[in-house]
């Protein structure tokens, strides 16, 4: 079947913060392409670098993908051409979307993954505007196929609401934000004005794992234990406050899906959620109105998985099909090759749970 393709990705190239999209005030603190001797590329963004590959804080990512029109070393090992990594070429995206059976796919970036990129919120703000106008002009080559989220600043409430609301009139389909604001959980009430936009706008939110916490990230000091750990345990984060901390009582209509980190932390930590919940319910510690499971199974929270998970028909079993939404990630490097085909081969999941979770709950969620 054509798979709709609900979070793939876009590795940032120096256009993205180009003067047609990077606001006048901030050109002369555009974020630069600098090569380190024996590491390759990287993005400078006040006097601090993107990635950062060794020692504490340590992260990765493969963007930038290439200084001019010479692939990093990361990229040349990929299968994918360099216009589909970093959309300069929009042709071979589709090309890549079609030899993987994608009918639509929906964009998210990349760099933003690392949380902050700069502790002057103006510029971060900036950042973000920048990447939006940049990708919808994109994808707008090519909007019957390639869809895109916006991502803000929540360093700043009320110019993410702004640029939502901008976002939103541009075609955007969703926001994508990371499991914590820094070291701020999402439950924080600063956070409502956000949530509620998003619900007026019938927006889909988006937590998506990443290097958000610079307390929980700065604990480690090489790449394979950064993406272990804080990349991922931060969505973890990001969902116990968003259900067990009334976001979903106080914004009911709020879509919410957790991307990126598999299925198989599912029915562990909501089996673990649901063992403290009546004790912390007796000590006034549990704010939400409602149960763990039931928000999982409520129907306006949704979990990206893996097609080889080898939990995915427990986690089917727990919550139902309708809880789980097929990406690609596309063009990182990690990801699962022909992972439609895959999924379509495996005979441990029933053909119309495959319909659900390759199209039908991804079309749901972004509310298309």
């Amino acid at each position: 079947m054509n798979a709709f393709d609900a979070d793939a990705h876009v590795e940032e190239s120096p256009a993205t913060f180009s003067d047609a999209f990077l606001d006048a005030a901030y050109r002369d603190r555009r974020p630069q392409v600098v090569t380190l001797e024996g590491q390759g590329p990287v993005w400078a963004i006040d006097q601090r670098l993107f990635p950062r590959r060794t020692g504490r804080g340590a992260h990765h990512f493969s963007t930038p993908a290439s200084v001019g029109e010479t692939p990093s070393s990361f990229t040349a090992t990929k299968r994918d051409e360099l216009g589909s990594v970093t959309l300069a070429d929009v042709d071979a995206r589709l090309r890549q979307m079609d030899a993987d059976g994608i009918d639509r796919q929906v964009v998210y970036p990349t760099l933003f993954l690392a949380y902050p990129l700069t502790d002057d919120e103006g510029c971060a703000a900036a950042l973000c505007r920048s990447y939006n106008r940049w990708i919808k002009a994109t994808c707008d080559r090519r909007a019957d196929r390639m869809l895109w989220v916006c991502t803000v600043n929540l360093g700043d409430v009320d110019g993410a609401v702004a640029e939502v609301r901008r976002a939103r009139a541009d075609g955007a389909v969703g926001c994508m934000i990371l499991g914590t604001v820094g070291d701020r959980t999402l439950d924080d009430a600063e956070f409502d004005p956000f949530y509620a936009a998003l619900t007026e706008l019938d927006m889909a939110l988006a937590v998506h794992v990443g290097w958000s916490s610079p307390s929980l990230t700065s604990l480690y000091d090489n790449v394979y234990d950064a993406l272990v750990v804080p990349f991922t345990t931060t969505l973890f984060t990001g969902f116990l406050h968003i259900v067990a901390s009334g976001v979903l009582d106080r914004f009911p209509k709020l879509r919410v899906c957790f991307f990126e980190a598999g299925c198989q932390w599912v029915p562990f930590l909501l089996d673990r959620m649901e063992h403290y919940h009546e004790m912390a319910v007796g000590r006034g510690q549990y704010r939400a109105k409602k149960s763990p499971m039931e928000y999982a199974r409520g129907g306006n929270v949704y979990f990206g998985f893996e097609v080889d998970d080898r939990l995915l028909p427990q986690a089917i079993d727990m919550l139902g099909p309708d809880a789980f939404i097929y990406a690609s990630d596309i063009p990182h490097g990690d990801r699962e090759w022909d992972s439609v085909q895959k999924l379509e081969a495996r005979t441990d999941l029933a053909e119309d749970a495959k319909q659900k979770l390759l199209v039908d709950n991804g079309l749901r969620f972004y509310g298309l």
